[in-house]
This record gives structure tokens, C-alpha cells and sequence, in this order.
């Protein structure tokens, strides 16, 4: 069994999905006493079963772990990293492992494999929390670079599992210790379309700073009797503002509009005279 053990985890660190889950799935006893949450020790970094299992997108494994295994992926490695972390780093993080050049050469059918995989993580539920809620994946932890992993897929160019991330309420305003959103990471790696697709996001999304503007907006509509411009109106101006000091001063729409939030009237009579 020790034997087993050690072939086991051979497998997981080099990325060969097929002798892992081949010593998995015939050996019953084996199978039975291994604990995916179990850290392979400081030689290893602290990652886990799950944590391989994820760097390399093994589905039949991370199947299994999660859901037969109370694998949990929101245990951290020596860089605070989850599986998710890992999962969404994408194989170019793997390019010296040979094993991998196969992978790197089909992204498009690694990037499937990590967003089935992603979306088996996403569904899963853990232990009962006090709330009576059950704990879930937490898609916003952060690694010692204060990175989440929608910053990883960001900046691997995984245009699905970043979909996924969002919808699952990934922060897109969270910064790493390089000061940089998940869109700086798509356009720093040269993911244009990608990095567009975050913004846009970032500029209508309802952010703490958003919900105070439609807080005003609603205030405003509610006065009786109403004075001054409609609130369709103020909502076309603040979009026209927006886009405005955003070509003036050469900046992405969402800097544009968090600079107008946070300097209000002063910045606007430096950057638009108004009569």
C-alpha cells in the first residue's frame, strides 16, 4: 500500500491523470483511507490530493474527492493557495513540467476540462455553518499575493471560467499586491477582448459605490414636487460624464468613474467647464 501511495502521488504532481486514476480505482483499500484534504508535508508546499488534483484538471479524481471524499476546497497550501487558486492558473504555470506540453499545445480543451472542473467545485457544500447556510467554495480568497482566482483566470485567458467566477459573485474590483484587478491581469497578458468584457462589467456592476449613486437616484425621484432634470436624464449625463473625462484623460471607463465619485464638483470644473 505504501508502494501504491508513493505512485499515487508521483502521479498527481507530474499530471498523469491516467496512472492516478488507475491506482485509485484498483486498489479498494487504498482508495478507501486516502484523505484528499491531507497535506503531503513542507516537501510538498502543504498541498493536498486535491490540490494536484486541481493543478492538473483531474475531473474523475476531483469528482470523487469532493463528493464521496469530503474533499474541501477551501483548504490552503504553505502559499495560501486553494484548489481553486490552482485550477484557474491554467497550464501555463506548468511549462517546465513536460508531462504538460501535450496540454499546453489543446488550451481550448484544457480550458473545457477546468471549467467542468470549476463548475464541480462551485456546486459543492460542506460542513453546516451557525447561520444554518453551508459552506461553500470561497471564490474570493486570496494567496500570499493577495491574488484571488479570478485574477489566475483573468490572466490565463479562461474566458469560461471567468464567466463562471462572475456569476458566482467573484469580486472584479479586489486588488493583488501588485495593485492589479483581475481585468489589468486579461490585459497585461494581451487577453483584450477578455479584459474589455471585465470592464464593462466593472463599470455597471452594483458595487458599494454604485449602490450609493442609484440611492441617490431613487431619493431624487421620490421628491414631491420633482425639480430639476428627470432621473433618466441625470443617469445620461453621469454615463456622458463618464465617458468624457474617461477620453481626456486616457484612462478605462471605470477609473474614470471612480475618480468622478471620488472627487465630485471639484474634478468635474478642472475637466468639463460647466456654464
Amino acid at each position: 500500500m505504501g508502494n501504491t501511495a508513493t505512485k499515487f502521488r508521483k502521479g498527481l504532481i507530474s499530471g498523469d491523470e491516467f496512472l492516478a486514476c488507475q491506482l485509485y480505482e484498483s486498489n479498494p483499500q487504498f482508495k478507501e483511507a486516502l484523505e484528499p484534504n491531507a497535506s503531503y508535508g513542507e516537501p510538498y508546499q502543504h498541498n493536498t490530493p486535491l490540490h494536484y488534483a486541481s493543478r492538473h484538471a483531474m475531473t474523475r479524481l476531483i469528482r470523487s474527492f469532493l463528493f464521496s471524499k469530503d474533499g474541501n476546497p477551501n483548504k490552503c497550501n504553505v502559499h495560501n493557495e486553494t484548489a481553486l487558486h490552482l485550477l484557474c492558473m491554467g497550464p501555463q504555470i506548468l511549462l517546465s513540467e513536460g508531462a504538460l506540453q501535450p496540454r499546453i499545445s489543446r488550451p481550448q480543451e484544457d480550458e473545457r476540462k477546468r471549467a467542468e472542473c470549476l463548475q464541480m467545485i462551485l456546486q459543492w457544500t460542506g460542513a453546516k455553518l451557525d447561520q444554518g447556510e453551508y459552506e461553500r467554495a470561497n471564490v474570493n480568497a486570496t494567496d500570499n499575493k493577495k491574488s484571488t482566482c479570478l485574477h489566475y483566470a483573468a490572466a490565463a485567458g479562461m474566458k469560461n471560467c471567468v464567466e463562471l467566477l462572475v456569476k458566482n459573485n467573484a469580486d472584479l474590483f479586489v486588488e493583488n499586491e501588485d495593485r492589479e484587478t483581475p481585468c489589468d491581469c486579461a490585459e497585461k497578458q494581451h487577453h483584450k477582448e477578455l479584459a474589455l468584457s471585465l470592464e464593462s462589467q466593472m463599470v455597471f456592476s452594483q458595487d458599494a459605490g454604485a449602490q450609493e449613486i442609484e440611492a441617490e437616484y431613487a431619493a431624487l425621484d421620490r421628491r414631491e414636487p420633482y425639480e430639476g432634470l428627470k432621473l433618466q436624464d441625470l443617469r445620461r449625463l453621469k454615463d456622458m460624464l463618464i465617458v468624457e473625462t474617461a477620453d481626456m484623460l486616457q484612462a478605462p471607463l471605470f477609473t474614470a468613474e471612480a475618480l468622478l465619485r471620488a472627487h465630485g464638483m471639484n474634478l468635474l470644473q478642472q475637466t468639463i467647464p460647466l456654464s
